[in-house]
């Protein structure tokens, strides 16, 4: 995987011809990179959930590192190359917190049991089958977009800060995309209902 270069590049060698040298995977130009960015790529890592004193702290790293690696030859702007590592490092962190969490609470929802709940008795079984068809309709209609945020925000139960981390976008556009994702999915259940 690693080139079969072996004079390291000078301290001195200009950034440009550093990010060009290691995005064609230029072992010693990558590890020059990394260190340069290497607070951006630990606050990253922080930012997704795992704490430097965690002990899937290191593991979070060396899979951030590898996915950089493996980025570097799509890579397109030298002057932003730490935010890119950021942004990399931030991503695989977050799948490492978030995918368990998913799982967890998938599995939670699986085997729960409901004993003394009166959830779905006021409207009798029918009802809830109902709700669930209606829904699943809905879902479908939906374009892709505002089926994810609305999936992750209310049947997964992230918040807004988890799911923009998990599409890696900013709270504000999920506010605004989960608002127009709400008013499609009540104009297409008033639809469905009509028919």
């Amino acid at each position: 995987m690693l080139t079969k270069e072996i004079a390291p590049l000078s301290p001195q060698t200009d950034p440009t011809s550093l990010f060009e040298a290691a995005r064609k995977q230029n072992e010693h130009a990558v590890v020059q990179l990394i260190e340069k960015c290497s607070a951006r790529i630990v606050a990253g890592i922080e930012i997704a959930g795992v704490s430097r004193y965690d002990s899937s702290f290191e593991d979070a790293q060396n899979q951030a590192l590898f996915e950089i690696w493996k980025q570097f030859p799509k890579a397109n702007r030298s002057e932003a190359v730490c935010f890119w590592m950021h942004g990399i490092a931030r991503r695989v962190a977050a799948s490492r917190v978030i995918d368990p969490a998913v799982r967890q609470r998938r599995r939670d929802e699986k085997y729960r049991t409901h004993r003394g709940s009166d959830e779905g008795i006021a409207d009798g079984p029918g009802q809830s089958i109902a709700d669930r068809d209606l829904l699943g309709r809905v879902l479908q209609e939906l374009s892709p977009d505002h089926r994810e945020v609305l999936v992750l925000r209310f049947l997964e139960g992230f918040s807004e800060q988890e799911t923009a981390t998990l599409l890696a976008t900013t709270p504000k556009t999920i506010s605004s995309r989960t608002s127009r994702a709400k008013r499609a999915a009540i104009d297409i259940a008033t639809r469905l209902e009509g028919k």
